[in-house]
């Protein structure tokens, strides 16, 4: 016989229930520490999972997600906090999210990019961790720092535009002040200077349009002489589709790009640098005139 809420059910009754919930009827038999509801740390923990997992995934995956849940209350509870506490989110291909941080702060995420911090810890250490793109807009305060995999960003209450991906690192600032570390190397910027990595070093620069850095939270993607294959990495991202390119990525164009229409921003790019494109479904054919 097997306990279900204090009752006893048969073999046969158990061998019908779904898959949850013979994992919560086990787990029924366990203890969870004082004054916290075994139920309430269970969900916790399965919410905080569905966080992290697409809408897509499939059943099993939930399987084990609760089979998981279930095994920290048997390790014990102790774990638990550090794993709730962390808090990530993740853009797909064609999505952009404004996202509310603790302190007041904004930030506006693009395409493809993530972004995680302490939600237990951020009042005291205002730390995020960044993959992509993202604009932020930082309520004044205490140090507000940045990590990305090409640098750290340091400020105290600014906007300012950070991209980082793959071998590309630079920091624009439109308001404020902000301090850029890499190694050893460091640079500050005011309204109107950006930071770029170049060759290892970051280099600074200054521009009139320096809002120009940050249009995509409207739509508007701008190109200042930048190479093809850049920007055919962006549409991908804008409109979830896979561009393949049969010419010399390496040529270099200043364009801006709406992310409302596919066929209007290939003209746009592909227009001006006289290539012709071929769209089959979520696929993209680039290549040169002949």
């Amino acid at each position: 016989m097997i306990a279900k809420s204090g009752n006893k059910i048969t073999h046969d009754e158990f061998k019908k229930m779904s898959s949850e919930d013979k994992i919560l009827n086990v787990a029924s038999g366990f203890d969870t520490p004082k004054g916290r509801p075994q139920q309430n740390i269970l969900n916790e923990i399965i919410n905080e999972a569905d966080e992290k997992v697409p809408t897509r995934t499939i059943g099993l995956i939930r399987y084990f997600q609760i089979a998981a849940a279930i095994a920290i209350l048997l390790l014990g509870i102790r774990v638990v906090p550090g794993i709730l506490s962390a808090q990530q989110i993740k853009t797909a291909n064609a999505e952009h999210q404004e996202i509310a941080l603790p302190d007041g702060s904004e930030v506006f995420l693009n395409a493809d990019s993530k972004l995680k911090w302490n939600r237990r810890k951020f009042a005291e250490e205002r730390n995020l961790t960044l993959l992509g793109e993202a604009f932020i807009d930082v309520v004044k305060g205490d140090d507000f720092v940045i990590e990305t995999k090409h640098g750290r960003i340091e400020i105290l209450g600014t906007q300012l535009n950070v991209y980082s991906r793959n071998n590309v690192f630079w920091v624009s600032c439109l308001r404020g002040k902000v301090l850029v570390k890499r190694n050893s190397q460091q640079q500050i910027i005011t309204p109107g200077e950006m930071v770029q990595l170049n060759d290892g070093i970051l280099i600074k620069s200054t521009s009139e349009k320096i809002e120009n850095t940050a249009s995509w939270k409207e739509g508007i993607f701008h190109f200042e002489e930048t190479k093809l294959s850049t920007i055919f990495a962006e549409l991908e991202r804008q409109f979830d589709v896979s561009v393949l390119f049969k010419g010399n990525s390496e040529r270099k164009v200043t364009i801006d790009f709406s992310n409302k229409n596919l066929k209007e921003a290939l003209d746009v790019v592909c227009i001006p640098m006289e290539l012709k494109y071929e769209v089959e479904n979520q696929k993209i054919i680039i290549s040169e005139k002949n």
